[in-house]
Protein backbone atom coordinates (compact mmCIF):
# COMPACT_ATOMS: atom_id res chain seq x y z
CA UNK A 1 0.00 0.00 0.00
CA UNK A 2 2.62 2.68 1.17
CA UNK A 3 4.56 1.79 -2.13
CA UNK A 4 1.51 2.09 -4.14
CA UNK A 5 1.00 5.60 -2.15
CA UNK A 6 5.01 6.36 -3.29
CA UNK A 7 4.81 5.39 -7.01
CA UNK A 8 1.15 8.21 -6.89
CA UNK A 9 3.25 10.84 -5.33
CA UNK A 10 6.27 10.44 -7.61
CA UNK A 11 4.04 10.92 -10.56
CA UNK A 12 2.63 13.90 -8.39
CA UNK A 13 5.87 15.24 -7.37
CA UNK A 14 6.40 15.03 -11.38
CA UNK A 15 3.51 16.94 -12.11
CA UNK A 16 4.27 19.39 -9.29
CA UNK A 17 7.88 20.38 -11.09
CA UNK A 18 6.24 21.35 -14.13
CA UNK A 19 4.04 23.49 -12.22
CA UNK A 20 6.68 24.52 -9.48
CA UNK A 21 9.45 25.15 -12.00
CA UNK A 22 8.19 28.83 -12.30
CA UNK A 23 9.12 29.23 -8.53
CA UNK A 24 12.79 28.02 -8.92
CA UNK A 25 13.68 31.94 -9.31
CA UNK A 26 12.46 32.61 -6.01
CA UNK A 27 15.44 29.97 -4.72
CA UNK A 28 17.52 31.86 -6.96
CA UNK A 29 16.54 35.10 -5.62
CA UNK A 30 17.55 33.82 -1.96
CA UNK A 31 20.10 31.72 -2.82
CA UNK A 32 21.79 32.89 -5.96
CA UNK A 33 22.72 30.68 -8.69
CA UNK A 34 26.26 28.98 -8.71
CA UNK A 35 27.07 29.21 -12.52
CA UNK A 36 30.40 30.63 -11.87
CA UNK A 37 30.39 32.36 -15.41
CA UNK A 38 27.62 34.19 -14.84
CA UNK A 39 27.56 35.17 -10.92
CA UNK A 40 31.27 34.84 -10.16
CA UNK A 41 30.46 38.03 -7.42
CA UNK A 42 28.79 35.53 -5.39
CA UNK A 43 32.01 33.42 -5.30
CA UNK A 44 31.93 32.33 -1.03
CA UNK A 45 35.43 31.45 0.67
CA UNK A 46 36.60 29.15 3.46
CA UNK A 47 38.22 30.11 6.58
CA UNK A 48 41.49 28.15 7.08
CA UNK A 49 42.62 27.51 10.90
CA UNK A 50 45.96 29.59 11.36
CA UNK A 51 46.07 28.19 14.46
CA UNK A 52 45.48 30.75 17.50
CA UNK A 53 42.27 31.34 16.47
CA UNK A 54 43.12 33.17 13.31
CA UNK A 55 41.93 31.93 10.22
CA UNK A 56 42.46 32.32 6.46
CA UNK A 57 39.88 32.50 3.51
CA UNK A 58 40.34 30.85 0.28
CA UNK A 59 37.77 30.06 -2.18
CA UNK A 60 35.18 27.52 -2.24
CA UNK A 61 33.93 25.50 -4.98
CA UNK A 62 31.34 22.95 -5.85
CA UNK A 63 32.23 19.15 -5.37
CA UNK A 64 33.76 17.88 -8.39
CA UNK A 65 32.59 15.02 -10.57
CA UNK A 66 32.74 11.52 -9.28
CA UNK A 67 33.20 13.03 -5.64
CA UNK A 68 30.25 11.70 -3.05
CA UNK A 69 30.12 13.19 0.27
CA UNK A 70 27.47 12.94 3.45
CA UNK A 71 24.85 14.50 2.54
CA UNK A 72 22.98 17.56 4.51
CA UNK A 73 19.96 19.42 3.79
CA UNK A 74 19.56 22.86 4.85
CA UNK A 75 15.96 23.56 5.40
CA UNK A 76 13.99 27.00 6.35
CA UNK A 77 10.80 28.46 5.61
CA UNK A 78 10.69 31.75 3.10
CA UNK A 79 12.13 34.23 4.22
CA UNK A 80 14.12 32.69 6.92
CA UNK A 81 17.46 33.89 6.80
CA UNK A 82 18.88 30.54 4.96
CA UNK A 83 20.96 33.11 3.04
CA UNK A 84 23.17 33.87 5.91
CA UNK A 85 23.29 30.27 7.01
CA UNK A 86 24.47 29.06 3.80
CA UNK A 87 27.04 31.56 3.45
CA UNK A 88 27.76 30.22 7.13
CA UNK A 89 28.18 26.77 5.57
CA UNK A 90 30.49 27.42 2.63
CA UNK A 91 32.90 29.10 5.31
CA UNK A 92 32.98 26.30 6.93
CA UNK A 93 33.20 23.80 4.30
CA UNK A 94 34.41 25.62 1.30
CA UNK A 95 32.12 23.42 -1.00
CA UNK A 96 28.95 25.21 -2.58
CA UNK A 97 25.83 24.75 -1.28
CA UNK A 98 23.60 23.29 -4.24
CA UNK A 99 19.76 24.41 -4.89
CA UNK A 100 16.59 22.02 -4.70
CA UNK A 101 16.30 23.44 -7.78
CA UNK A 102 19.57 22.76 -9.29
CA UNK A 103 20.80 25.74 -10.88
CA UNK A 104 24.35 24.68 -10.27
CA UNK A 105 23.32 21.43 -12.19
CA UNK A 106 24.30 19.56 -8.76
CA UNK A 107 21.18 17.59 -8.83
CA UNK A 108 21.28 16.42 -12.04
CA UNK A 109 24.84 15.33 -12.14
CA UNK A 110 24.57 13.14 -9.07
CA UNK A 111 26.61 15.04 -6.50
CA UNK A 112 26.08 14.99 -2.89
CA UNK A 113 27.16 17.49 -0.57
CA UNK A 114 25.10 20.25 1.34
CA UNK A 115 21.68 21.40 -0.70
CA UNK A 116 19.20 23.79 0.69
CA UNK A 117 15.10 23.60 0.34
CA UNK A 118 12.11 25.06 1.49
CA UNK A 119 10.36 22.00 1.09
CA UNK A 120 7.10 21.10 2.15
CA UNK A 121 6.16 24.69 1.70
CA UNK A 122 5.18 25.28 -2.01
CA UNK A 123 8.34 27.20 -2.70
CA UNK A 124 10.38 23.77 -2.74
CA UNK A 125 10.56 20.86 -4.29
CA UNK A 126 12.03 17.21 -3.38
CA UNK A 127 14.18 16.92 -6.18
CA UNK A 128 17.20 15.30 -4.31
CA UNK A 129 15.76 11.86 -4.17
CA UNK A 130 17.62 9.93 -1.28
CA UNK A 131 21.53 12.05 -1.76
CA UNK A 132 20.72 13.14 1.77
CA UNK A 133 21.64 11.75 4.85
CA UNK A 134 21.09 14.26 7.56
CA UNK A 135 18.82 18.15 7.89
CA UNK A 136 19.33 20.72 9.53
CA UNK A 137 16.43 23.02 10.36
CA UNK A 138 16.76 26.63 10.31
CA UNK A 139 13.93 28.94 11.92
CA UNK A 140 12.88 32.68 12.24
CA UNK A 141 10.74 35.14 13.83
CA UNK A 142 7.44 34.78 11.99
CA UNK A 143 7.24 38.26 12.49
CA UNK A 144 10.23 38.93 10.75
CA UNK A 145 9.89 35.59 8.13
CA UNK A 146 6.70 36.49 6.79
CA UNK A 147 7.57 40.15 5.76
CA UNK A 148 11.18 38.91 4.07
CA UNK A 149 9.13 36.49 2.09
CA UNK A 150 6.23 39.29 0.45
CA UNK A 151 9.77 41.71 0.00
CA UNK A 152 10.93 38.56 -2.25
CA UNK A 153 7.74 37.98 -4.03
CA UNK A 154 7.31 41.82 -4.71
CA UNK A 155 10.97 42.47 -6.22
CA UNK A 156 10.16 39.86 -8.98
CA UNK A 157 6.02 41.29 -9.08
CA UNK A 158 5.19 38.37 -7.66
CA UNK A 159 6.12 35.83 -10.73
CA UNK A 160 4.62 32.36 -11.24
CA UNK A 161 7.19 32.27 -14.45
CA UNK A 162 10.59 31.45 -14.57
CA UNK A 163 11.17 33.79 -17.93
CA UNK A 164 9.14 37.05 -16.09
CA UNK A 165 10.60 36.29 -12.86
CA UNK A 166 14.37 36.29 -14.53
CA UNK A 167 13.48 39.36 -16.44
CA UNK A 168 13.53 41.29 -12.60
CA UNK A 169 16.49 39.68 -10.78
CA UNK A 170 18.17 43.24 -10.36
CA UNK A 171 15.65 44.47 -8.53
CA UNK A 172 16.47 41.44 -6.06
CA UNK A 173 17.43 42.91 -2.30
CA UNK A 174 17.17 46.63 -3.63
CA UNK A 175 13.87 47.55 -3.30
CA UNK A 176 11.54 48.11 0.15
CA UNK A 177 7.69 47.07 -0.92
CA UNK A 178 5.23 49.95 -0.42
CA UNK A 179 3.16 49.36 2.79
CA UNK A 180 0.46 49.36 -0.05
CA UNK A 181 1.63 46.41 -1.26
CA UNK A 182 2.93 44.98 2.16
CA UNK A 183 -1.00 45.54 2.98
CA UNK A 184 -2.68 44.00 0.70
CA UNK A 185 -0.10 40.71 0.48
CA UNK A 186 -0.61 40.52 3.84
CA UNK A 187 -4.56 40.90 4.12
CA UNK A 188 -4.96 37.67 1.22
CA UNK A 189 -1.93 35.43 2.58
CA UNK A 190 -1.65 36.21 6.53
CA UNK A 191 -3.96 33.15 8.04
CA UNK A 192 -2.25 30.55 5.07
CA UNK A 193 1.23 31.99 5.65
CA UNK A 194 1.83 31.68 10.16
CA UNK A 195 -0.19 28.45 9.64
CA UNK A 196 2.77 27.31 6.97
CA UNK A 197 5.17 28.41 9.27
CA UNK A 198 4.19 26.54 12.66
CA UNK A 199 3.28 23.28 10.09
CA UNK A 200 6.48 23.52 8.52
CA UNK A 201 9.04 23.06 12.17
CA UNK A 202 6.57 20.44 12.68
CA UNK A 203 7.06 18.48 9.61
CA UNK A 204 10.02 18.33 9.96
CA UNK A 205 10.63 17.99 14.12
CA UNK A 206 8.08 15.03 13.29
CA UNK A 207 10.15 13.44 10.78
CA UNK A 208 7.95 14.29 7.76
CA UNK A 209 4.48 14.75 9.32
CA UNK A 210 2.28 15.06 5.88
CA UNK A 211 -0.27 17.43 6.64
CA UNK A 212 -1.47 18.15 3.35
CA UNK A 213 -3.21 15.74 1.05
CA UNK A 214 -1.78 13.55 -1.52
CA UNK A 215 -3.14 15.14 -4.40
CA UNK A 216 -2.41 18.67 -3.12
CA UNK A 217 1.20 18.58 -5.05
CA UNK A 218 1.67 22.44 -3.91
CA UNK A 219 1.29 21.03 -0.54
CA UNK A 220 -0.71 24.89 0.39
CA UNK A 221 -4.10 24.11 1.35
CA UNK A 222 -5.67 25.80 -1.40
CA UNK A 223 -9.37 24.73 -2.35
CA UNK A 224 -10.87 22.53 -2.87
CA UNK A 225 -8.16 20.96 -0.84
CA UNK A 226 -7.51 21.29 2.47
CA UNK A 227 -5.38 20.73 5.31
CA UNK A 228 -5.42 16.77 6.84
CA UNK A 229 -6.21 17.24 10.67
CA UNK A 230 -4.21 15.93 13.19
CA UNK A 231 -5.80 12.02 13.01
CA UNK A 232 -5.28 11.75 9.33
CA UNK A 233 -1.98 13.14 9.23
CA UNK A 234 0.52 10.34 8.03
CA UNK A 235 4.56 10.53 7.25
CA UNK A 236 5.60 11.96 4.05
CA UNK A 237 6.69 8.81 1.45
CA UNK A 238 10.22 10.57 1.04
CA UNK A 239 10.79 10.65 4.79
CA UNK A 240 9.84 7.25 4.60
CA UNK A 241 11.82 5.97 2.18
CA UNK A 242 14.78 8.27 1.06
CA UNK A 243 15.67 10.09 4.62
CA UNK A 244 15.79 10.22 7.84
CA UNK A 245 13.76 13.95 8.08
CA UNK A 246 14.43 14.61 11.92
CA UNK A 247 16.61 17.39 12.31
CA UNK A 248 20.50 16.94 13.39
CA UNK A 249 20.30 20.55 14.97
CA UNK A 250 18.23 23.57 14.65
CA UNK A 251 19.81 26.91 13.27
CA UNK A 252 18.20 30.42 14.61
CA UNK A 253 18.77 33.44 11.75
CA UNK A 254 18.45 35.56 14.97
CA UNK A 255 21.51 33.88 16.96
CA UNK A 256 23.29 33.35 13.56
CA UNK A 257 23.82 36.83 12.68
CA UNK A 258 24.29 38.11 16.93
CA UNK A 259 27.84 39.12 17.53
CA UNK A 260 27.06 37.33 20.78
CA UNK A 261 25.50 33.88 20.26
CA UNK A 262 26.52 33.79 16.19
CA UNK A 263 30.16 32.05 17.37
CA UNK A 264 28.02 29.47 19.24
CA UNK A 265 25.31 29.25 16.54
CA UNK A 266 27.99 28.47 13.40
CA UNK A 267 29.78 26.03 15.81
CA UNK A 268 26.50 24.03 15.96
CA UNK A 269 26.58 23.69 12.29
CA UNK A 270 30.38 22.79 12.49
CA UNK A 271 29.57 19.43 14.34
CA UNK A 272 27.04 18.27 12.10
CA UNK A 273 29.29 18.25 9.86
CA UNK A 274 32.88 17.27 11.04
CA UNK A 275 34.10 14.01 10.23
CA UNK A 276 31.67 13.30 7.88
CA UNK A 277 32.46 11.93 4.58
CA UNK A 278 34.00 14.47 2.18
CA UNK A 279 33.39 17.22 4.81
CA UNK A 280 37.09 19.46 6.20
CA UNK A 281 35.49 21.50 8.92
CA UNK A 282 38.46 23.48 10.33
CA UNK A 283 39.26 23.00 14.13
CA UNK A 284 36.91 24.78 16.67
CA UNK A 285 39.30 27.44 17.80
CA UNK A 286 39.08 29.00 14.42
CA UNK A 287 35.49 29.05 14.18
CA UNK A 288 34.81 32.47 15.58
CA UNK A 289 37.32 33.94 13.34
CA UNK A 290 35.32 31.73 10.66
CA UNK A 291 31.98 33.63 11.71
CA UNK A 292 33.32 36.50 11.95
CA UNK A 293 34.98 37.03 7.98
CA UNK A 294 31.52 35.69 7.16
CA UNK A 295 30.04 38.05 8.46
CA UNK A 296 32.70 40.87 7.15
CA UNK A 297 33.16 39.46 3.91
CA UNK A 298 32.69 42.35 1.56
CA UNK A 299 31.95 40.31 -1.69
CA UNK A 300 29.18 38.31 -0.20
CA UNK A 301 26.07 37.76 -1.95
CA UNK A 302 23.50 40.66 -1.31
CA UNK A 303 20.77 39.85 1.41
CA UNK A 304 17.87 41.09 3.28
CA UNK A 305 20.26 43.84 4.61
CA UNK A 306 20.90 45.35 1.61
CA UNK A 307 18.32 46.90 1.19
CA UNK A 308 17.85 50.05 2.89
CA UNK A 309 16.68 50.62 6.69
CA UNK A 310 16.77 48.24 9.12
CA UNK A 311 14.34 45.96 11.56
CA UNK A 312 13.80 48.74 14.06
CA UNK A 313 12.05 50.82 10.75
CA UNK A 314 10.83 47.34 9.21
CA UNK A 315 8.55 47.05 12.31
CA UNK A 316 7.18 50.07 11.74
CA UNK A 317 7.07 49.97 7.56
CA UNK A 318 5.80 46.65 7.61
CA UNK A 319 3.50 46.19 10.31
CA UNK A 320 0.91 43.67 11.43
CA UNK A 321 -3.23 44.46 12.54
CA UNK A 322 -2.95 43.72 16.17
CA UNK A 323 -5.73 40.44 15.78
CA UNK A 324 -2.61 39.74 13.14
CA UNK A 325 0.04 40.07 15.83
CA UNK A 326 -2.19 38.52 18.61
CA UNK A 327 -2.50 35.23 16.13
CA UNK A 328 1.44 34.98 15.74
CA UNK A 329 1.63 35.61 19.57
CA UNK A 330 -0.55 32.11 19.36
CA UNK A 331 1.06 30.68 17.53
CA UNK A 332 4.80 31.34 19.03
CA UNK A 333 3.09 29.89 22.25
CA UNK A 334 1.69 26.70 20.29
CA UNK A 335 5.04 26.07 19.21
CA UNK A 336 6.39 26.26 22.67
CA UNK A 337 3.90 24.52 24.57
CA UNK A 338 4.03 21.52 22.24
CA UNK A 339 7.44 20.94 22.23
CA UNK A 340 7.62 21.48 25.85
CA UNK A 341 5.55 18.79 26.50
CA UNK A 342 6.55 15.44 28.46
CA UNK A 343 7.08 13.84 24.61
CA UNK A 344 9.98 16.26 23.80
CA UNK A 345 11.38 16.69 27.68
CA UNK A 346 14.07 14.74 26.84
CA UNK A 347 14.62 15.97 23.02
CA UNK A 348 17.82 18.83 22.97
CA UNK A 349 16.42 20.05 19.53
CA UNK A 350 13.32 20.92 21.09
CA UNK A 351 14.56 22.40 23.91
CA UNK A 352 16.10 24.49 21.57
CA UNK A 353 13.01 25.78 19.47
CA UNK A 354 11.46 26.57 23.11
CA UNK A 355 14.48 28.87 24.04
CA UNK A 356 14.20 30.54 20.62
CA UNK A 357 10.44 30.58 20.94
CA UNK A 358 10.85 31.94 24.03
CA UNK A 359 12.38 34.99 22.73
CA UNK A 360 10.52 35.58 19.83
CA UNK A 361 7.10 35.69 21.94
CA UNK A 362 9.45 38.68 24.21
CA UNK A 363 9.98 40.42 20.94
CA UNK A 364 6.40 39.80 19.87
CA UNK A 365 4.44 40.86 23.08
CA UNK A 366 6.64 43.99 23.45
CA UNK A 367 5.18 44.95 19.98
CA UNK A 368 1.80 44.14 20.93
CA UNK A 369 2.38 46.13 24.02
CA UNK A 370 3.53 49.02 22.37
CA UNK A 371 0.50 49.30 19.91
CA UNK A 372 -1.57 49.82 23.63
CA UNK A 373 -5.55 50.23 23.60
CA UNK A 374 -5.49 53.45 21.08
CA UNK A 375 -4.85 50.59 18.41
CA UNK A 376 -7.53 50.75 15.35
CA UNK A 377 -9.77 48.26 16.08
CA UNK A 378 -9.84 45.47 13.52
CA UNK A 379 -12.28 46.30 10.51
CA UNK A 380 -15.29 44.44 9.86
CA UNK A 381 -15.64 41.68 7.37
CA UNK A 382 -15.26 43.53 4.34
CA UNK A 383 -16.53 41.72 1.18
CA UNK A 384 -15.62 43.56 -1.77
CA UNK A 385 -12.30 44.08 -0.19
CA UNK A 386 -11.74 40.10 -0.05
CA UNK A 387 -13.31 39.63 -3.48
CA UNK A 388 -10.73 42.58 -4.36
CA UNK A 389 -7.79 40.72 -2.84
CA UNK A 390 -8.46 37.30 -4.66
CA UNK A 391 -8.96 38.77 -7.98
CA UNK A 392 -5.16 40.43 -7.72
CA UNK A 393 -3.72 37.52 -6.31
CA UNK A 394 -5.38 35.27 -9.49
CA UNK A 395 -4.23 37.82 -11.68
CA UNK A 396 -0.65 37.50 -10.96
CA UNK A 397 -0.99 33.88 -11.15
CA UNK A 398 -0.85 32.97 -7.86
CA UNK A 399 -4.49 31.85 -6.59
CA UNK A 400 -6.96 29.59 -8.37
CA UNK A 401 -3.73 26.95 -9.02
CA UNK A 402 -6.13 24.35 -8.92
CA UNK A 403 -8.87 25.90 -11.41
CA UNK A 404 -10.53 22.78 -12.54
CA UNK A 405 -10.12 23.60 -16.40
CA UNK A 406 -6.24 23.76 -15.85
CA UNK A 407 -6.41 20.13 -13.78
CA UNK A 408 -8.29 18.82 -16.10
CA UNK A 409 -4.90 18.78 -18.71
CA UNK A 410 -3.06 16.73 -16.00
CA UNK A 411 -2.60 13.21 -15.44
CA UNK A 412 -4.35 13.39 -11.69
CA UNK A 413 -7.73 14.53 -12.92
CA UNK A 414 -9.44 11.54 -12.96
CA UNK A 415 -8.39 11.12 -9.00
CA UNK A 416 -9.49 14.70 -8.50
CA UNK A 417 -12.40 15.26 -10.33
CA UNK A 418 -14.40 13.80 -6.73
CA UNK A 419 -13.58 16.90 -5.41
CA UNK A 420 -14.88 19.86 -7.80
CA UNK A 421 -17.91 17.16 -7.79
CA UNK A 422 -18.94 17.59 -4.59
CA UNK A 423 -18.04 20.96 -4.34
CA UNK A 424 -21.17 22.47 -2.68
CA UNK A 425 -20.98 19.81 -0.48
CA UNK A 426 -18.81 21.05 2.06
CA UNK A 427 -18.52 23.84 4.04
CA UNK A 428 -14.92 25.63 3.43
CA UNK A 429 -13.56 28.22 5.29
CA UNK A 430 -11.46 31.35 5.23
CA UNK A 431 -10.29 31.98 1.00
CA UNK A 432 -11.21 28.44 0.27
CA UNK A 433 -14.53 29.22 0.95
CA UNK A 434 -14.18 32.50 -1.28
CA UNK A 435 -12.56 30.15 -3.74
CA UNK A 436 -15.76 27.76 -3.43
CA UNK A 437 -18.05 30.42 -4.06
CA UNK A 438 -16.59 31.86 -6.90
CA UNK A 439 -15.97 28.21 -8.33
CA UNK A 440 -20.07 27.80 -7.65
CA UNK A 441 -21.17 31.05 -9.29
CA UNK A 442 -18.97 30.15 -12.55
CA UNK A 443 -20.75 26.26 -12.49
CA UNK A 444 -24.10 28.04 -12.20
CA UNK A 445 -23.50 30.51 -14.84
CA UNK A 446 -22.91 33.28 -12.79
CA UNK A 447 -19.69 35.06 -12.61
CA UNK A 448 -16.91 32.83 -13.14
Amino acid sequence: MCRNIFKMNQKNTQLALLVLLSVALIHMIQFGPTHESAFEHLTRTLSINLGGGNCQWTPSKPLENGIQAYGTLLASYPGSGMRLVWQHTEGLTGIEVGDDFGFDSSVEDGRTGIFKTHYPHQEGIWSFGSKMDQVILVIRNPRWALPSYHALLYEINYARDFDNAYKLYDRVFTIRPPLSAWTRWRDYMFEQEIQLWIKFIDFWMENGNQYWMDLDFERNGQWPFEYLVEQEKKQDVHCLYELACNPKTVVSYESLRNSETGPDEVNKIAEILDGKLGMNVPDEEARPCIWQKTMEEPSKAPNDDSRDGDEINHRLEYPFTKQQILLIEEKVIECKTKYSGAKWINNPLAQDIVRNMDAYYLDIHSEIQGMGENNDPTPAPNEAYEEELFEWYKSVGRDNRYDENKVKDMDIYSETKNYYENAGEKEYHGHNKLRQQKYLEGKSGGTP
